[in-house]
């Protein structure tokens, strides 16, 4: 009965991270469960509500089709590119990637934090779009991590903070979806354990509706403050991933 307290609060607050900041939810609970759950047990619970997650926030924010006629090239790229992220990586290790990537958000949110003001315009948006969308893609397939360095391009593009929220939604339903399809072609997840994961539904929208309540209470410069937060711990957790270091 604790284990399942403890993964329902863990679901919960996950839910939480996502509806304030639109990201979060599969690092924070992979990081957390990881010491209680075997990671095939947490890909599973994570299924349905990674993508109903998506699926709410890219709707309830608002300006889906706008944000599919501006960043379809992103889309299109990350969809590509995680299709073939575990392919086109075969012979390069995991954890120097994750390494790479949680050091690069680190020294960005660093950045940011010095200096918040927006750092792409809007002429170069379709140069760099495509290419954040591989990149994200090829770290989706890979490693189920996407949501660092599609966040950094968004938050340079200085966009509002729901508007931000349903960008980033969109695009990650993007990579969700056929990521799901190919955990349950190579058998990673099992048609009869949807259920368990549809369960995990109830303490993640808890949470993702609590969260969702505290954003529209925020201003934009609280937002942005709490957004690069979020990323730092999460660059941190891929710094420990890729170094190998196992939760105290």
């Amino acid at each position: 009965m604790g284990l399942v307290a403890g993964v329902f609060s863990i679901l919960l607050t996950g839910g939480l991270i996502k509806g304030m900041t639109g990201l979060g939810l599969p690092l924070f609970v992979l990081s957390v469960l990881s010491g209680l759950l075997q990671p095939h047990l947490i890909i599973t619970l994570l299924l349905v509500p990674v993508i109903a997650s998506n699926i709410w926030l890219a709707l309830s924010t608002g300006g889906s089709r706008q944000a599919l006629a501006r960043f379809w090239p992103l889309i299109a790229a990350f969809g590509l590119g995680t299709y073939g992220g575990a392919r086109l990586l075969a012979g390069v290790p995991t954890q120097t990637l994750l390494l790479l990537l949680g050091l690069v958000v680190v020294v960005f949110c660093a950045m940011s934090s010095i200096n918040p003001k927006p750092r792409l315009g809007r002429p170069l948006e379709n140069w760099f779009g495509p290419g954040v969308g591989i990149v994200a893609g090829i770290l989706n397939g890979l490693a189920m991590v996407n949501g660092p360095p599609i966040m950094m391009y968004l938050v340079a593009l200085d966009l509002d903070r729901d508007e931000l929220v349903g960008t980033y939604a969109l695009i990650a339903l993007s990579g969700s979806i056929p990521l799901a399809a190919s955990f349950l072609a190579l058998g990673v997840v099992r048609i009869h354990q949807l259920p368990l994961s549809g369960l995990a539904l109830i303490p993640v929208f808890m949470g993702l509706l609590l969260g969702q309540r505290l954003r529209s209470q925020i201003n934009q410069r609280r937002f942005r403050q709490a957004l690069l937060a979020v990323l730092v711990v999460l660059g941190l957790n891929l710094v420990r991933r890729g170094l190998g270091v196992g939760l105290l």
